[in-house]
């Protein structure tokens, strides 16, 4: 990569530290820890250990997208270090929470020449595997002047950071020249990689490995506080603007169909209060995951949990996959499917949009245009039972027929001599 444009990138980073200092010293006293491993400082330093592989993640989508992967590599190489890192706190919770065996969890520091050196030193490695889009220019620079081997894996870009990166194809060509392989999760996010110079030898399409994700928890209504009789509807990753849609749309639909229950579960825990501010205006009765256990006539679930939203489609009659209603992008479409649940989503699926495509061709999910078309089709799937097991049933089949993607990672990780 152009050394000048990595000296003006750490200089810009410079910058904004310097900016961030007070705040620095604030967080230095109240996160100790966490701050010590945001400036590249861990617990551990294996810097004269055998050398490892790691494995980052932005957060908790891409390190559960990852958590099969990670696991699969620690049975088929028991004696290779392996170290998880996350964007966020929040994202290494969930990886000591599910991947089991591995050595070291820790916080990504920030992409500064420095902090990403220091790092780099006490993690040891010897292949990178990114995970779907933490491509970081410091690091993979870093790494490449160590012979570290990356990988992007489950690769995909957003309309917008394509377009971002197009405008700067020369720098872009060399930053992603600078990955051994691309791994994307379909044709079309390959394409893009190959426009912005990507070598065509260098780019595989292998699928999502949202689709080989360890098996979630099954939860049931009981355990939830929802009567059994209740048709229960999931809106999953909800984001802002979308929660008072959802919740109208919901409210409407219970004026008629008085036996239906509402579980939404917001993208981001700060947008929780905002939605039990709706929840008052609409006169709609709510519980939270975090403070009830018994039912007492409430109609809505505010799932204020992180993690827990794959497992909560295990009750689900419909579910909705939010960030598609406003031009959002889209969040995971796919995991409903492993509890045989039909899948709604809106007209904003840039993300995801082969995935939708899939799911629309193979008759699993139905795609909706507004809060007016949400409401019919809800009240439509709700009066035709038949309709929804179908429907279940062709979500559940395409995933399985999605299934073995982690065995093909494994196969090429190998053939190319990447682990």
């Amino acid at each position: 990569m152009n050394v000048i444009f990595m000296f003006f990138y750490n200089l810009l980073w410079g910058v904004v530290y310097i900016i961030m200092f007070p705040y620095t010293i604030f967080k230095r006293i109240t996160s100790s820890f966490e701050w010590r491993e945001r400036m590249g400082v861990y617990s551990f330093n294996s810097s004269q250990d055998e050398k490892c592989i790691w494995i980052h993640g932005a957060s908790l989508g891409e390190i559960t997208a990852a958590s099969q992967l990670a696991m699969r590599i620690r049975e088929k190489f028991p004696k290779k270090r392996i170290v998880i890192s996350s964007m966020t706190v929040s994202g290494k919770e969930r990886a000591m929470k599910i991947i089991k065996g591995i050595n070291n969890f820790v916080l990504l520091p920030f992409d500064f020449f420095p902090l990403i050196r220091n790092a780099i030193r006490r993690i040891n490695p010897d292949t990178l595997i990114l995970i779907e889009t933490e491509i970081w220019p410091t690091l993979i620079f870093l790494c490449r002047r160590r012979g570290v081997k990356i990988v992007l894996a489950n690769g995909r870009l957003s309309d917008k950071t394509f377009k971002r990166y197009l405008r700067l194809r020369y720098m872009s060509q060399q930053l992603f020249n600078q990955i051994d392989v691309i791994f994307s999760q379909s044709n079309g996010e390959a394409h893009k990689f190959l426009r912005l110079g990507m070598s065509k030898t260098k780019v595989r399409v292998t699928g999502s490995l949202k689709s080989d994700n360890s098996h979630p928890e099954i939860l049931t209504k009981e355990l939830l506080s929802i009567p059994s009789h209740k048709s229960v509807i999931v809106a999953g990753s909800v984001r802002k603007g979308e929660e008072e849609i959802i919740i109208k749309v919901f409210k409407s639909v219970k004026e008629e169909l008085n036996e239906t229950f509402l579980i939404i579960a917001p993208r981001h825990l700060n947008r929780v209060s905002e939605i039990e501010n709706i929840l008052r205006r609409e006169n709609l009765r709510y519980m939270k995951r975090t403070e009830k256990s018994s039912y007492n006539g409430e109609t809505v679930l505010i799932l204020d949990t992180m993690g827990e939203l794959r497992s909560v489609y295990s009750v689900a009659d419909i579910a909705f996959v939010g960030g598609t209603l406003l031009p959002y992008g889209g969040h995971n479409l796919i995991e409903p499917a492993y509890f045989g649940v039909p899948i709604l989503f809106g007209p904003y699926i840039n993300n995801t949009r082969e995935t939708a495509k899939e799911l629309l061709e193979s008759d699993s999910a139905i795609s909706i245009k507004n809060g007016k078309d949400f409401k019919e089709v809800i009240k439509y799937l709700l009066n035709h039972p038949s309709r929804r097991k179908k429907m279940g049933e062709n979500s559940r089949n395409y995933l399985k027929q999605k299934r073995g993607v982690v065995d093909n990672y494994i196969k090429s990780l190998e053939e190319n001599a990447i682990i």
